[in-house]
């Protein structure tokens, strides 16, 4: 009898065990139910702010790329205003020395026309004529070297101030780089 109540007991304690333990997992069940759609909105939210980030790195890398193509289009662009000027400066350096020899030549053949006879006058005041003619030219030319001159070194100025700018654009980029 008394195993008979022990077994009723361990019967009916087991029978509660089991009805407690089919309720919790019953509510674990439930839960996992309703916890696959929140960790499904969380991956949705995951992958938006993941789109969110890659269309970011997408358009900070274009104008990366663009910042980068600009800087190297003013670098080739003062490249090109520097030889040009450097030209400019030999050729005004060879034009110098034409007006000075132009300008020697004139002062020598007004020197030997005063000096010269009746024979050889016309023939020295031709070759002034084109000496004078060759130093105005030699003027004249050097002027336009020293307008383009003027011209380009302005340009370089300029160019120049277009390369500081977008280098400077290119490293505030740099440093708005997280992690750098």
């Amino acid at each position: 009898m008394l195993n008979a109540s022990f077994s009723k007991l361990l019967n009916t304690r087991t029978t509660w065990t089991l009805g407690l333990g089919a309720l919790a997992l019953a509510g674990v069940a439930s839960g996992q139910a309703h916890r696959p759609d929140a960790t499904l909105d969380e991956l949705v939210v995951e992958v938006q702010a993941l789109r969110a980030e890659m269309n970011q790195a997408a358009a900070a890398s274009i104008r990366a790329q663009l910042l980068v193509g600009r800087l190297q289009m003013e670098d080739q662009r003062i490249s090109g205003v520097v030889r040009d000027l450097g030209a400019v400066q030999a050729e005004l350096a060879a034009n110098a020395q034409a007006r000075t020899d132009a300008a020697a030549q004139v002062k020598t053949l007004e020197d030997a026309l005063i000096s010269a006879g009746a024979a050889t006058r016309d023939e020295v005041e031709q070759q002034l004529t084109a000496a004078k003619t060759a130093a105005v030219q030699a003027d004249r030319r050097q002027q336009a070297l020293k307008r383009r001159e003027s011209g380009l070194a302005k340009e370089l100025q300029e160019d120049q101030a277009r390369w500081r700018e977008i280098n400077a654009r290119l490293e505030n980029f740099e440093q708005a780089i997280p992690g750098q």
